[in-house]
């Protein structure tokens, strides 16, 4: 679940901190992290839509909880994001390579960290998009699930399933 102890104070956690949504006048992304830290294997959950997202979330994961929630934790180093307007975040708020597609009113999107490759890939609606990141960085953990949403938006947070045969290669 996401951790309200990380969770930027605009956003609304509900369903047992599984479902996130911010909804503010401002355009500033807010970040939430979430509760467990992982220190080595395989890592997967899933996001599902909220249909009353207006803007794209970025997703992925971060190494420091200790940042500014009123911004994106993509912005930083110790960060890694698919913004879902069909771009990648690492180290920069503005500009990023281009992956994936757009994820913002429907749909699930599965994330999977390896820790033991350093790698970090996502997949739409049961279609992988690829390896988004491969980063040394990402095999040291701990390494928490993240999220920033814009303006209006959210999602619900769903573990504990097993990841698509894909994802193993």
């Amino acid at each position: 679940h996401w951790d309200s102890s990380y969770t930027s104070d605009v956003i609304q956690l509900t369903a047992l901190n599984r479902h996130i949504f911010l909804s503010e006048d401002t355009y500033l992304f807010r970040t939430a992290i979430g509760s467990e830290g992982f220190f080595e294997g395989t890592h997967y959950w899933e996001l599902v839509a909220d249909s009353r997202t207006e803007n794209e979330l970025k997703i992925g994961v971060v190494k420091n909880r200790d940042i500014d929630l009123k911004t994106a934790f993509s912005d930083y180093s110790c960060g890694w994001a698919y913004y879902a307007t069909g771009q990648l975040r690492h180290c920069n708020a503005a500009v990023g390579p281009k992956y994936g597609r757009g994820f913002k009113k429907q749909g699930t999107l599965g994330v999977y960290l390896d820790m033991e490759k350093g790698t970090l890939s996502y997949a739409l609606d049961g279609e992988y998009m690829g390896i988004a990141f491969e980063d040394e960085e990402l095999k040291k953990g701990p390494i928490y699930p993240a999220i920033a949403l814009l303006h209006q938006g959210g999602c619900t947070l769903v573990t504990g399933r097993k990841p698509p045969a894909f994802f193993i290669v």
